[in-house]
């Protein structure tokens, strides 16, 4: 696997930039609130993932 293939691409950089910006004017709760979300996203992600994984005939 090329290392590159784990940078960001140029799009995906624009919208981590964006999300800093708003990430600027969120108080605490919004933020924590923020983080609970991406991390359950995060999970989801993992296990649409790992039933694909599973589904795929080799």
């Amino acid at each position: 696997m090329d290392a590159s293939s784990f940078e960001l691409t140029l799009e995906q950089q624009f919208q981590m930039r964006l999300m800093e910006k708003s990430a600027e004017q969120m108080n605490r709760e919004q933020m924590q609130e923020l983080l609970l979300q991406t991390a359950k996203l995060l999970m989801v992600k993992d296990n649409v993932i790992r039933d694909l994984i599973r589904s795929c005939p080799l």
